[in-house]
Formats: C-alpha cells, structure tokens, sequence
C-alpha cells in the first residue's frame, strides 16, 4: 500500500515534471489552478495535502487526468492495466482515509469550540 507521504512525494514530483514540460512557472500554475502560489509552494514541498477540487483544478491546469498526478513516473508506462487499477484504488482509498480524519478533527475541533462557547455563555 502507497504511504501518505510517498503519495505527496509522487504528488509533487508528477506536478514539478508537468510544470517543467509545460514550461510553466509555480505562479502560473497556481493563477490557472485558481490556487494561491503559497498552496502549489506548500504541495510541491510535501507540507499539505489537497482537496479532491484541488487535485482536479491542477490536473486541468496541467493538461493531465487527476489520477496521474498520484501514479509513481516510473511505473506509469510500465504498468499493466489490472495493476494500474489496483494502484488508484489503493490511491483512492488513501485519499478517503485521509479525508475522513481531517472531517473527524474538524468535527472535534467544532465540538471543543462549542462547548468553550457554551461555557462562555454559562458564566
């Protein structure tokens, strides 16, 4: 199974090598992927992760389909279609996981403010 941080890697590396086959700078990706410059700094850096919208919004700006952003370079061209399959789903299921803990701290973040609101208002 791909790592969070091995799949950020790929992330990175796959959007440093469209941009430089494009000849496109981090700033015009970020203006045609309607993202700020810091955020295409932060994601090609590994430090962030991206919404689905995201990933699409960069794979449109980089002429590319979304799930190629996320497939290892070195296996794309050699890997058989059953194999590439099972690589994306595991890439989805990935994705999904992650997705559902940032929702399960946001929910616990909201629950911690409410009650410290609540609280307030209890005084």
């Amino acid at each position: 199974m791909i790592e969070s941080l091995d799949l950020r890697a790929i992330l990175s590396r796959n959007i440093k090598n469209a941009r430089g086959t494009l000849h496109i700078t981090q700033a015009q990706l970020a203006e045609c992927a309607d993202i700020s410059l810091s955020y295409v700094i932060d994601i090609e850096r590994c430090r962030t992760w991206v919404s689905d919208k995201t990933l699409r919004n960069l794979a449109r700006a980089l002429n590319r389909e979304a799930y190629e952003l996320l497939i290892p370079l070195e296996q794309e061209s050699t890997l058989a279609p059953d194999k590439k399959k099972r690589v994306v789903e595991q890439i989805a299921a990935l994705i999904n996981a992650e997705k559902a803990a940032l929702k399960k701290n946001l929910d616990e973040s909201m629950e911690d403010m409410l009650r410290q609101i609540v609280h307030l208002y209890a005084e």
